[in-house]
């Protein structure tokens, strides 16, 4: 097999630029006869003579010229390729996919990602806004590197880690009684028009088991967006409840938020990414960067 290793290429490489043995050995950090072994070896491999050797000079042949035009491209491209690989790891360039539920992308994703390009402006940032299942399909596809999602235990082929709890609150109209409280149990709903997130939806799957306590009046509305939502208890229809992340949506002129206390009225949020994949310093970087959100009424 031919040993075109990188000490043969600078081997070469040294020859044709000092045209001397002892001289091209030193720079190669090794001795006069190794170098000379190492070539020999070279040209046996490939059946071409590639130097031709005097007591005065070293001179390269026609094939010695070519290979070590050749030589120079590769180390240059090797060059390159180390260089991209330590700006990679030092983050001066990069990209990170992040796909994350709508509340999260649209209201605690973008202060952390101004001050993670702010920190590394040579990495680029990728958001997707996505449902759970979605967003864990697009880490499995590796379409996205992270996933911040309410899904996160039992999911395969996919690892996961608690990020922070997501308390939940009830949202009624300024003038409504419920707006001067201090707090509120599912057991204060009694009777309370209420109007629904879709079954299917994260934000509905926490409260399944809490709602079953209370009888509330059916509004007769069932919606899929919580900015729907904020504009149908704005307008008076009724009261609901969402997660403090979805606090945002609202017009706090109009909408008062009253926390919601009870064991387990919360709602996980998790980091989640690909098992079998390391993660990348990018995205180690953005991770790192990942603090609970301050959570405010």
């Amino acid at each position: 097999m031919i040993d075109l290793s990188t000490r043969v290429l600078r081997a070469m490489i040294a020859l044709d630029e000092l045209r001397h043995f002892s001289l091209a050995a030193e720079r190669c950090h090794v001795t006069q006869s190794a170098l000379s072994q190492m070539i020999g070896k070279l040209e046996r491999d490939v059946g071409l003579r590639l130097v031709d050797r005097d007591r005065r000079r070293v001179v390269l042949t026609a094939e010695g010229e070519r290979f070590v035009a050749t030589a120079r491209r590769v180390m240059a491209e090797l060059q390159e390729i180390s260089a991209d690989l330590r700006d990679s790891s030092e983050l001066r360039k990069g990209r990170v996919v992040v796909t994350a539920q709508p509340s999260l992308a649209a209201h605690w994703l973008p202060p952390i990602i101004k001050a993670y390009q702010a920190l590394y402006p040579g990495v680029q940032v990728g958001l997707y806004d996505a449902p759970p299942e979605k967003a864990l399909e697009q880490v499995r596809q590796r379409q996205a590197d992270l996933a911040l999602t309410a899904r996160g235990p039992g999911l395969a082929g996919l690892q996961h880690r608690l990020l922070f709890r997501d308390p939940f609150a009830v949202v009624c109209p300024v003038d409504h009684a419920f707006a001067k409280r201090k707090s509120l149990t599912i057991a204060n709903l009694e009777g309370e028009r209420f109007i629904r997130l879709i079954r299917s939806g994260s934000i509905a799957q926490h409260l399944e088991q809490a709602m079953r306590e209370v009888h509330v009046q059916d509004s007769g509305l069932e919606v899929e967006q919580v900015a729907t939502l904020a504009q149908l208890v704005a307008n008076g229809l009724g009261i609901s409840i969402v997660p403090l992340s979805s606090l945002a949506y609202f017009d706090r002129s109009r909408v008062a938020a009253v926390p919601l206390k009870g064991a387990d009225l919360n709602r996980p949020i998790y980091l989640v990414w690909p098992a079998a994949a390391q993660l990348s310093p990018a995205a180690e970087g953005f991770v790192a960067m990942l603090k609970p959100p301050l959570q405010k009424l």
